[in-house]
């Protein structure tokens, strides 16, 4: 009996519910089975309150703490005077792993785990080699885009980039600029025909995860790099400015697409890209989809009445409605530049179906 009361140490677990008349310490002290039983029942039940409670409290804190652990790391590394384009690559590594490994133990959406996505490898090429290194990849497009950046910025005074405004003042003006550019490119893409091929590949996954941030078709990533940091570089911002900005797009849309479970206040979903707010963008209703468009803020979507609230709308399902990009790697690689034929054959297919169904 001494076993059973050091095994089970009812003294040390403050038990919120219990059966109406049972006695902790005489089922500790006790061989009836049921009422060994009944105790582990209670131990079992607090254990899970208690875990539910510290879930419930990492849902809260992860993804800001996540966010501004890796911006505070960049800046610091920056304030070193580490090179920013390879600090840039490995703590794009090192956050995609980390959410790799959050997205395991705390999923909002265990049906869309990355670990079986058959998919995976696929979003890896799209997002490693053909989006030349943004989130996953290398910083090449990173470093290329500060080159040409130092190269083309006008000296003294023919700069008009305010220069002699803080860093952070000159940081919250770049990533106006970028919003207010990315967010006409991206509704552009939803919205003229000839666009959406290009942006098909990265909205046609049935779920959401880490690994479809980068899932980008190469043209896509060419014509957003030209379009949105083009303003910069007219402008004659410094190289600084870029490696920021890149460092805001890898952060947010590494989590802007994951799938771990998140709380936040209303406040964050009405000014910020949150995970919510993201997946409506790709739900795979074209209505409640067509919103949510910025990259760094929702404040365009709330000028230009795109804006979808998480809390008002629901969203069951993502992808695309009619979905005529294939699974394999190289016909998503072509399909923009097929995507007549493909529609065609995915419209003849639907009706095949259809015609089958009516003869059964």
């Amino acid at each position: 009996m001494s076993h059973v009361s050091n095994r089970f140490s009812p003294r040390s677990i403050e038990f919120q519910t219990r059966p109406v008349g049972f006695d902790i310490e005489r089922a500790a002290k006790s061989d009836d089975p049921h009422h060994q039983n009944s105790l582990r029942l209670l131990i079992v039940g607090q254990m899970n309150r208690r875990t539910n409670f510290v879930r419930e409290l990492a849902s809260w804190i992860v993804w800001p703490t996540t966010l501004a652990l890796f911006l505070t790391a960049y800046a610091w590394l920056l304030h070193f005077d580490y090179n920013p384009g390879l600090a840039l690559f490995a703590l794009t590594i090192a956050h995609f792993l980390v959410i790799m490994g959050l997205e395991i133990l705390m999923p909002a959406r265990p049906d869309w785990a990355w670990n079986r996505d058959r998919q995976v490898v696929n979003d890896l090429v799209h997002g490693a080699m053909l989006e030349a290194g943004a989130r996953l990849g290398s910083a090449t497009l990173t470093i290329g885009i500060a080159a040409i950046a130092a190269a083309a910025t006008p000296s003294g005074a023919d700069a008009v980039w305010p220069v002699h405004l803080p860093f952070l003042v000159q940081m919250a003006a770049a990533v106006l600029l970028y919003d207010a550019v990315d967010y006409w490119k991206h509704r552009a893409f939803h919205t003229w025909a000839w666009l959406w091929p290009v942006h098909a590949l990265h909205h046609n996954p049935t779920r959401m995860h880490i690994f479809k941030a980068g899932r980008l078709h190469f043209l896509e990533s060419s014509v957003r790099s030209l379009l949105t940091m083009a303003p910069l570089v007219i402008l004659g911002a410094p190289p600084e400015i870029f490696f920021c900005i890149a460092a805001l797009l890898n952060a947010f849309g590494n989590q802007n697409h994951w799938n771990v479970e998140t709380r936040l206040p209303r406040i964050m979903h009405l000014i910020l890209p949150t995970p919510q707010v993201h997946w409506l963008h790709h739900a795979r209703d074209p209505v409640v989809g067509s919103g949510n468009y910025g990259s760094f803020t929702m404040l365009f979507d709330h000028l230009f009445g795109t804006y979808r609230a998480p809390d008002y709308t629901a969203i069951h399902d993502v992808g695309i409605a009619i979905d005529p990009i294939p699974g394999n790697l190289l016909g998503q690689i072509a399909s923009p530049f097929i995507w007549p034929w493909l529609i065609r054959t995915r419209r003849q297919s639907s009706v095949n179906v259809t015609n089958g169904s009516r003869r059964q």
